[in-house]
């Protein structure tokens, strides 16, 4: 396997190249190529909305096969950059719980990784303590700790242009927005709409569209594994 490889990025201000270590990544390193896809894979899991994303499932699925799949998707949820983050939340999500540690999501979330809607969504589905967890970030006002180790280009580029206070805002709207889909968070949400505070910081984030993305995603990942035979339930109730 190659120990580095160049790969480009698509971000807002058009194609980048990052240097990024796909050797850390076992054998999920193949979700960051392009194989018999016309982009790299893990592109495909950002919105779940083409027969495509099945393809990289599979991948997925076959990874966490492969053995010590604790290891390598640890590796993905320490990496600062938002893409090995939206392959861990499938390879949690395919494994429902049973043997990896879904408190990796919480980490990337509490990071401000740009993928944030789609990580908690992934969060709603397993983990049973999603209501305390949102709750306690809820009443901190959604506090981020971005990584600093990284220059101004390589963060934009790994975890997205928004600065602190959006960051804190495209958690408050991913948590409110997902809640909806759990019984015992469902009135709590809705409360806290009216709270002004709440009120303004979910105002940075109205150019994100946050709860639009966990409304879609939520819809899409529950159809790709419906196709694969499961069912996708908020493991809270």
């Amino acid at each position: 396997m190659r120990k580095r490889e160049e790969l480009s990025r698509s971000t807002a201000d058009g194609d980048v190249r990052i240097d990024m270590a796909l050797d850390q990544f076992g054998p999920f390193a193949v979700m960051f190529e392009e194989g018999e896809l016309d982009v790299p894979g893990y592109l495909r899991l950002l919105h779940l909305h083409t027969p495509e994303s099945q393809i990289v499932i599979d991948r997925v699925e076959r990874a966490l096969s492969a053995g010590d799949p604790a290891r390598w998707v640890a590796a993905l949820f320490r990496d600062a950059d938002w893409r090995p983050h939206l392959v861990g939340a499938i390879a949690l999500l395919l494994d429902q719980g049973e043997t990896l540690d879904r408190n990796l999501l919480w980490c990337a979330i509490d990071s401000g990784s740009w993928v944030t809607p789609q990580l908690i969504v992934a969060a709603v589905f397993v983990d049973p303590s999603f209501p305390e967890k949102a709750r306690v970030r809820v009443d901190e006002q959604c506090p981020v700790l971005v990584p600093v180790s990284l220059t101004p280009a390589e963060r934009h580029s790994a975890t997205g242009p928004d600065g602190l206070l959006g960051r804190r805002a495209k958690m408050l709207a991913s948590i409110l927005a997902a809640s909806a889909s759990i019984r015992s968070l469902e009135r709590w949400a809705s409360d806290l709409q009216r709270d002004v505070r709440i009120e303004h910081l979910l105002k940075e984030d109205e150019w994100n569209g946050s709860d639009k993305i966990v409304a879609s995603w939520m819809t899409n990942v529950r159809r790709a594994f419906l196709e694969r035979g499961h069912i996708l339930a908020p493991k809270a109730t």
